[in-house]
Order: C-alpha cells, then sequence, then structure tokens
C-alpha cells in the first residue's frame, strides 16, 4: 500500500511543475452518503491522496475504491463487488484547476471561496466536474472542503433491483483535506 501512495506521489510529481509550490496529503477524506426514504448508507475514505499547485490552481486527487469502509460489512462487500466493481476500477481519479485561484492568497490566513473545474474518473467513466467549495489557510497549512452531488447513471453504477429503493441515484460527496507544503 505504502508502494502505491509513493508511486502516485512520483507520479503527479511529473505531471506538475517541478518548480511549483506543492501541497499535498495523503490522507484526505471523502464521505459518500445516500439516503432513501428506507435508509442512510454512508462510507467513509481516509486515504485519498492529492497534490495541490498554489502556482497553477491545478489539482490532482486519486483515491483506491476498496479504502472505503462502512458499518456493515455486507454494505462495504457490495459496493465493492457489485457497485463499483473494484477489481476492474481500482481508483477513482480527479484532475482538475481553481478556476478563481488568482482570487486565493496562499500565503495569508483566511478562508476562500473556490470554484474548480475539471475531469472526474469514476467506475471507468469521465465527466467533466464544476465543484465549489472552501479553502482555509491557516500558518502554512491549506485545508479545502467540498460538499457536491454524482449522479451513479452518470457513471454507469448500477444498483440491483431489489435495493433501488434503497439506494438513491443522487450521491452526496464531502470532502475534507489537510494539504501540508511538499
Amino acid at each position: 500500500m505504502k508502494l502505491k501512495y509513493l508511486l502516485f506521489t512520483i507520479f503527479m510529481g511529473f505531471m506538475l511543475n517541478l518548480h511549483a509550490q506543492k501541497y499535498i496529503t495523503k490522507s484526505g477524506k471523502i464521505n459518500i452518503i445516500s439516503e432513501s426514504p428506507i435508509f442512510t448508507v454512508e462510507g467513509v475514505n481516509k486515504k485519498v491522496a492529492s497534490i495541490l499547485n498554489t502556482e497553477t490552481g491545478e489539482l490532482v486527487i486519486s483515491m483506491l475504491i476498496r479504502s472505503f469502509e462502512f458499518e456493515e460489512a455486507v454494505m462495504e462487500e457490495r459496493f465493492n463487488i457489485n457497485y463499483l466493481e473494484s477489481k476492474s476500477f481500482p481508483k477513482s481519479i480527479f484532475k482538475g484547476k481553481i478556476s478563481n485561484f488568482e482570487d486565493i492568497d496562499f500565503t495569508t490566513d483566511g478562508i476562500y471561496k473556490t470554484h474548480v473545474e475539471g475531469k472526474l474518473t469514476i467506475h471507468g467513466i469521465t465527466h467533466d466536474a464544476e465543484v465549489k467549495g472552501l479553502i482555509t489557510i491557516t500558518n502554512g497549512i491549506i485545508s479545502a472542503e467540498s460538499e457536491f452531488h454524482i449522479s451513479l447513471t452518470d457513471f454507469e453504477i448500477e444498483i440491483e433491483r431489489a435495493f433501488k429503493k434503497s439506494i438513491d441515484d443522487d450521491v452526496l460527496l464531502k470532502i475534507d483535506f489537510t494539504f501540508i507544503k511538499h
């Protein structure tokens, strides 16, 4: 597992300008929440890797699907085998840019509204994504948070007929990252 994160970090280093101001996290958190009238399904991944280039606004996020944890083991199994098919599609990746990064002073403490545009790949399907969020800078540490919705249908994620009333097609993603200078 550590080798995968090391390889990811090296790969991302080549993608971004070598002299750029890079901030990284290997312990970002993403919650997925599907609410239906019957019950709520929630999973969390606390091993999300990301690199933020503060000179260009480029942002790359990568996570292993199998790193999501659920309260019920049966839901975790269904998530990995039946829904996200994590053996065939082991990662989810976002590559994008903070479109208003020039409005963010990464050297000054504060809270900044962000608008991120890019490409989100889940289940082997890539779609354009636009996400609003907040960046908080405190003593050189950058924290980012956002909430947005995705449609399971858009990413060709099929829910078994028996569970269609239990799992909504509209899924909420909550993102919480703390970056450190690299």
